[in-house]
C-alpha cells in the first residue's frame, strides 16, 4: 500500500510537470487538481520523523520569512484584501515545496521527464499549428501580434523558459548515457527557441551552452568554441527575417536610430522608465504593496503621448516586468533584502549541481524581464527549481 501511494504521489507531480507547457493563462484545472490530490495524500506519504528536519532548512526558512513578511506587512498596512491574489501565489510556492517533502530523490528524474515530455509535445503541437498557418497564408511572421497566442500552447516567454529547462535536463542525460535521442532533443529545443524568436530564451540557451563549453573544454579551445557559437548566432539573427525584426526591428523604416526603434516598439522601455520614476516617489521603508504598485504605474501611463499606445498600456495594466524591481517597489527595502538573501541561499545550495545551478540562473535571467510571481505558471516553475535543489540536498544528507 505504501509503495503504491508513493507511485501515485510522484505521478501527480509528473502530471503537474507535464501540464505546464499547456496551461496558458486559463487552463489550470489539471495542475491545480493534482495539487489538491497531493495535499490529501501528503499525510500518508510523509515521513513525520524527518519533517521537522526538512522544514529546518535555511532555504525553506528564508522562503517562509519572505512570504510571511509580505503577509504580515499587508495585514498591518491594510493591504491584505488588495494583495491577496499575489500573496496566495507566494504561499503556493511554499506549499509545493512542503509537498515535495513526500518525494524521494529518485523521483527527481521522473519530474524532469515530465517537463521534457510536456515541452516536447507542446512544441510539436505548435509546429503543426505553424505549418497550418504557413500553408493557409503563405507567410510566417512570428514577431508580434495575435498570431503568437493562436499558435503556441502557452505564452512565448514561458514556452521559451520550458525549452531552456528541457535543454538543461537532456544535456544532463546526454552527459550520462550519450544516447542519440538526447542529442536530438537538445538540438530540437535550441531550434525551437530560435524559431519562435524568444529573445530572453535565446539568451538563456546561449548561456547554458557556453557554460558547458567552459566546463568541459580546456585552454584556448573554450574561447574559440564560445566565440564561434556567438558568431554563428549573430549570423542567424542577422539573416533570419523573424529574428531580425524581433531583435533589431528591421521592419521599421521610419526611424534610423536603434534607440528610437526600441523606444517605439519595446513596451518595457516605457514600463521601466515609469517604474523608476515611481521608485523615486515610493516610501521604500514600507513599499506600496502589489496592487498599489500596479495602480500607480497605470496612473503614470496616462502621460504617454500616443493615444493608441497610452490606451493599450492602461487597458493591459502592465506591471513592472522585472521581479526584483516589483518586490522593491511593493515590499520596500526590507522585503527586497529578505528576498535577495533567500536567492543567495538558493544559489549556495544549487552551485554543487550544474543542472540546478543552470535552472536557477535561467530563472533569475527571466525575472529581469518578467514578474514571475504574478502568474501561476511562473509560480509552479519557480517552485520546481527549489524542489530539485532540495531533493539533491536531501540525498547528500542521506549519504552522509
Amino acid at each position: 500500500m505504501r509503495l503504491s501511494l508513493d507511485k501515485i504521489y510522484s505521478s501527480l507531480f509528473f502530471i503537474i510537470c507535464f501540464s505546464l507547457a499547456f496551461i496558458g493563462d486559463k487552463f489550470y484545472a489539471i495542475p491545480n487538481g493534482a495539487n489538491i490530490a497531493l495535499v490529501l495524500l501528503f499525510p500518508f506519504v510523509i515521513n513525520w520523523s524527518e519533517l521537522v528536519n526538512k522544514l529546518n532548512n535555511k532555504l525553506v526558512i528564508w522562503l517562509s520569512a519572505f512570504i510571511f513578511f509580505i503577509f504580515l506587512k499587508a495585514v498591518f498596512l491594510n493591504n491584505l484584501i488588495e494583495d491577496i491574489s499575489q500573496i496566495k501565489k507566494l504561499f503556493q510556492v511554499l506549499l509545493l515545496v512542503i509537498l515535495s517533502f513526500g518525494l524521494k530523490k529518485k523521483n527527481a528524474s521522473y519530474l524532469k521527464s515530465g517537463i521534457v515530455l510536456g515541452t516536447f509535445t507542446a512544441c510539436i503541437y505548435s509546429l503543426i499549428k505553424i505549418y497550418m498557418i504557413i500553408y493557409q497564408t503563405g507567410v510566417f511572421n512570428f514577431t508580434k501580434g495575435p498570431l503568437i497566442n493562436e499558435t503556441l500552447t502557452v505564452q512565448r516567454l514561458y514556452l521559451g523558459l520550458l525549452c531552456a529547462f528541457s535543454l538543461i535536463f537532456v544535456i544532463e542525460r546526454l552527459l550520462k548515457n550519450r544516447k542519440k535521442h538526447n542529442l536530438f532533443l537538445a538540438v530540437f529545443f535550441v531550434f525551437f527557441v530560435f524559431l519562435i524568436a524568444g529573445r530572453i530564451a535565446i539568451v538563456s540557451v546561449l548561456f547554458i551552452i557556453i557554460y558547458y563549453v567552459f566546463t568541459f573544454l580546456k585552454s584556448y579551445m573554450r574561447y574559440v568554441v564560445a566565440l564561434s557559437i556567438l558568431l554563428l548566432t549573430s549570423l542567424v539573427v542577422l539573416t533570419n527575417n523573424n529574428l531580425s525584426k524581433r531583435i533589431f526591428h528591421s521592419d521599421d523604416n521610419f526611424r534610423t536610430s536603434y534607440f528610437e526603434k526600441i523606444e517605439m516598439h519595446e513596451p518595457r522601455f516605457l514600463i521601466w522608465k515609469y517604474s523608476f520614476e515611481l521608485l523615486k516617489e515610493t516610501n521604500l521603508i514600507t513599499g506600496n504593496g502589489f496592487a498599489k504598485t500596479t495602480e500607480k504605474l497605470v496612473e503614470k501611463y496616462t502621460n504617454i503621448t500616443q493615444e493608441k499606445k497610452r490606451n493599450w498600456f492602461i487597458e493591459k495594466e502592465f506591471n513592472t516586468h522585472n521581479q526584483y524591481l516589483d518586490i522593491l517597489l511593493s515590499q520596500g527595502i526590507l522585503g527586497a533584502f529578505i528576498f535577495l538573501t533567500f536567492l543567495i541561499q538558493a544559489f549556495k545550495l544549487a552551485k554543487d549541481s550544474k543542472t540546478n545551478l543552470l535552472l536557477l540562473i535561467s530563472m533569475l535571467i527571466y525575472m529581469t524581464v518578467y514578474n514571475n510571481f504574478h502568474r501561476l505558471i511562473g509560480v509552479y516553475l519557480f517552485s520546481l527549481i527549489l524542489i530539485f535543489i532540495l531533493l539533491d540536498q536531501n540525498e547528500k544528507k542521506a549519504i552522509k
